[in-house]
């Protein structure tokens, strides 16, 4: 089985966007709780760098393929359709850290090319952003003047945040490509006793390739953090394969 890989055209996740305008939805609100069923059958999902030591004691971290899908990724199921972490209420399992990339879904900011601008766009499918009318426990996203109310500010605040690091783990991807240090990997484990069940379609860190780059890159990656989402990387994936596989076991008996 492979990992699955994000669409082309939109945002891992996001079915459609919407731009939110004042002019359009003034008298519309975001409801609080969001419904996770879109991540349902992933088995994997984004993560930014600054996620890396959240993320490291319960998921494996690893990285897409190369190409569009070239990002770390945090591994959720063993089987491709079911979401270890997801439950029946479409909420994530608690105690467990939940992805930047989903807690800013439904919402999506998109920034101009000079960075001067942007603009915010949700998910409509995600049945999270509707009119006041349909749930008066909404959150009102803009005021009688149509602007923004806090709701909404908290919301543009994160996906800015999420924007700006966005920046940072390309930076680290780029860093990783330009040094060939990603190669192909998989892992093997009994899904069944006595039934081999091999998983692929992501890449880690060659170590060997990592440990012969010269002192003065590795100088300047220690001073990047770089050298610390490594060792996390790679300590996450040594210890967090068997937590999966414990969890996939005691959900399918």
């Amino acid at each position: 089985m492979t990992l699955a890989t994000p669409q082309p055209s939109l945002p891992m996740f996001y079915r459609s966007l919407r731009a939110i305008e004042p002019t359009v939805h003034l008298g519309w609100g975001v409801r609080s709780q969001t419904d996770l069923s879109a991540a349902r059958s992933a088995n994997a999902v984004p993560l930014g760098v600054g996620e890396f030591w959240h993320a490291s004691g319960q998921y494996p971290i690893v990285f897409g393929p190369a190409g569009a899908a070239s990002m770390p990724i945090v591994v959720t199921a063993l089987l491709e359709g079911r979401n270890l972490f997801i439950d029946a209420n479409n909420q994530w399992l608690d105690q467990a850290y939940v992805p930047a990339w989903l807690r800013r879904y439904p919402f999506w900011m998109q920034s101009s090319p000079d960075k001067q601008r942007a603009r915010l766009w949700f998910d409509p499918s995600a049945k999270q952003v509707v009119p006041l009318q349909e749930d008066e426990n909404a959150q009102p996203l803009f005021d009688y003047q149509g602007k923004p109310n806090l709701a909404l500010e908290r919301i543009i605040a994160f996906c800015k945040q999420c924007d700006a690091e966005s920046e940072q783990t390309n930076a680290f991807m780029q860093a990783l490509e330009k040094h060939h240090l990603l190669v192909d990997r998989s892992v093997t484990m009994e899904l069944t006793p006595g039934t081999p069940y091999t998983l692929k379609g992501f890449r880690m860190v060659d170590e060997a390739a990592y440990h012969r780059l010269p002192d003065t890159i590795l100088a300047q990656w220690v001073r990047n953090g770089w050298t610390s989402l490594i060792a996390m990387h790679l300590i996450s994936a040594t210890q967090n394969w068997r937590k999966l596989l414990q969890l996939h076991t005691m959900q399918n008996h």
